[in-house]
Formats: structure tokens, C-alpha cells, sequence
């Protein structure tokens, strides 16, 4: 088997993690790709390759992802546009995303084997327009696209259109749409619902809206939101928590379903509700 290999060397204990996965990798004989950047950290070794990311998980099977939910995201992303299954071996705390924790490696056999299940999510898309219909920003998302206000503290107005009718008008520190993956992060800290991953649909939202209405809202997973702002050149977009990119003055944000899936690979049976139950009680 060939597997790419992401780990996440800035978290403490990625770089122990890595060493003991390379170990079993190495007892079952599987190949490694590395980025070129980590062969200071791991060394020459025959069963290992070292290539960039891209080539890396061009040339693999699976991907496999070390560190936290951060690193898993973005692990993801690139795993969806090439098409290949991820396994996320958590060296974090939450981790949500996590397949496999650090003291259950031993479970990487199972894989080699071939005994996996794996499970798609949904992702969005999310698109800066400006007046003149120019596309000024695009980014996939697996967890969630947030519209805020950057720059002065003052509430900004929301105006949400879905399938080209009116929907909502918010006035808000800015307002999430989350995936049902991403219902478990910012948007449950706004007081958003937590919804399965299996069932596709789109969730909206609001951060602190100064209304008696601010509850979220959970629409169609074929919807088509555009969100526009009157926050004065002072509204950003972000994208999984990556960096914000400023919001033209008269632009809009257009937020719908991604072509692209995360596939994520499941060696243990424990359900959503096992995983969630979990890592609340943390």
C-alpha cells in the first residue's frame, strides 16, 4: 500500500505520534510519501518517499493526516479534489474528525488489509462577486464559511437570498453557514444546532444578532445562498477559519453545494452519537 502522509509537526505531540506511525508503517510494509520539508525530521529511510504534498497524494492510495482538527480540514481538502480517503489519527484534543486516537495504531493493519468502511461529506463552495459579476474569491469549505465585520466594533446588516428570494435580514456580528460536519464548531459555540453528517443540508447561523429572532436556520442542501453587507468595506470572509478576505463595498458572497466530497476512512464502529458523547465530555 501507498500511503501520503500529512503530519502537523507544529502540535506537541505530532512529532512522537509520527515516529511510532512510521514504525508500524514500516512493519506492515507500506510506502510513505513525505513533503520534501520533512526529511530534516524523519530522515532516509527506504520505505519512504519524499515528494511535495500534491505528488504525494497523487501517487497514494490513502492520505493520512496527523495532528488536530485544523490539520484535518485543510488534509481534506486536498484529499477531495484528488479523490483520495483520508484517515485522521488524532494527536490533538477534541478532534472531532479524528479516526484513529495515538494509542490505536496497531488498528492500521485493518486498513492495509483492506477492512474499512468510508464516509462522505458534504462540502460548500463559497464565492466573492463583485457589482460587475467579476469572481474576486473562491474556496471550498468542510466545515463552514463565515461572513463578519473586521476593522470597528459596530454592528453590521445581513441580507441572506436563497434561490434568488428574499430569506433573511440579520444585524449581527456576521452570520456562519455551516455544513452539518461544521455544526459541531463555531456555529454549536453560537448556539447552532448539531445536526449528523449524513443528512446533506446547509445551516445558517447568526452571531450575535441583536433581534428577538436569531435562531438558526437549516435549509436544502441544493440551495443557493448570496449574502451582501452594508458594513462599509469592513466585512470578511473566512473559510474554514483560514485567513479573512475582505468583502468588497457592494459585493456579494455566494455560498452553495461543493462537487467535490471529504471521504473519510472508519476502522472502528462507534456511531456519531458515540463520538459525540465523547468529546462533549471532555
Amino acid at each position: 500500500m501507498k500511503v501520503a502522509l500529512i503530519p502537523n509537526i507544529t502540535r506537541q505531540n505530532t512529532p512522537d505520534v509520527t515516529k511510532e506511525l512510521l514504525k508500524e508503517f514500516q512493519s506492515l510494509k507500506v510506502t510513505v510519501f513525505l513533503d520534501e520539508s520533512f526529511k530534516t525530521y524523519f530522515g532516509d529511510c527506504d520505505y519512504i518517499k519524499y515528494c511535495n504534498v500534491e505528488e504525494n497524494i497523487q501517487n497514494c492510495e490513502i492520505v493520512v493526516t496527523v495532528g488536530g482538527d485544523g490539520t484535518f480540514i485543510k488534509s481534506a481538502k486536498l484529499s477531495a479534489e484528488k479523490g483520495k480517503p483520508l484517515l485522521c489519527i488524532n494527536a490533538g484534543k477534541l478532534a472531532y474528525l479524528a479516526g484513529l486516537e495515538s494509542s490505536e495504531l496497531s488498528l492500521l493493519s485493518e486498513i492495509v488489509k483492506g477492512d474499512f468502511k468510508t464516509e462522505k461529506r458534504m462540502m460548500l463552495t463559497a464565492t466573492i462577486i463583485d457589482k460587475s459579476g467579476e469572481i474576486l474569491y473562491h474556496s471550498n469549505c468542510l466545515n463552514d464559511a463565515v461572513v463578519s465585520r473586521s476593522g470597528n466594533i459596530r454592528i453590521m446588516k445581513l441580507s441572506i437570498n436563497c434561490n434568488d428570494a428574499p430569506l433573511m435580514d440579520y444585524s449581527a456580528d456576521g452570520v456562519i453557514v455551516s455544513t452539518p460536519t461544521g455544526s459541531t464548531a463555531y456555529s454549536l459555540s453560537a448556539g447552532g444546532p448539531v445536526i449528523e453528517p449524513q443528512i446533506d443540508s446547509m445551516l445558517i447561523t447568526p452571531v450575535c444578532c441583536h433581534s428577538f429572532f436569531s435562531r438558526s436556520v437549516v435549509i436544502r442542501p441544493d440551495s443557493v445562498l448570496e449574502i451582501a453587507h452594508d458594513n462599509s468595506g469592513e466585512a470578511v470572509l473566512s473559510c474554514d477559519g483560514e485567513e479573512a478576505v475582505l468583502i468588497p463595498d457592494g459585493a456579494i458572497v455566494k455560498i452553495e453545494i461543493s462537487d467535490k466530497k471529504a471521504e473519510f476512512i472508519k476502522v472502528k464502529n462507534d456511531t456519531f452519537i458515540d463520538i459525540l458523547n465523547k468529546k462533549m465530555s471532555k
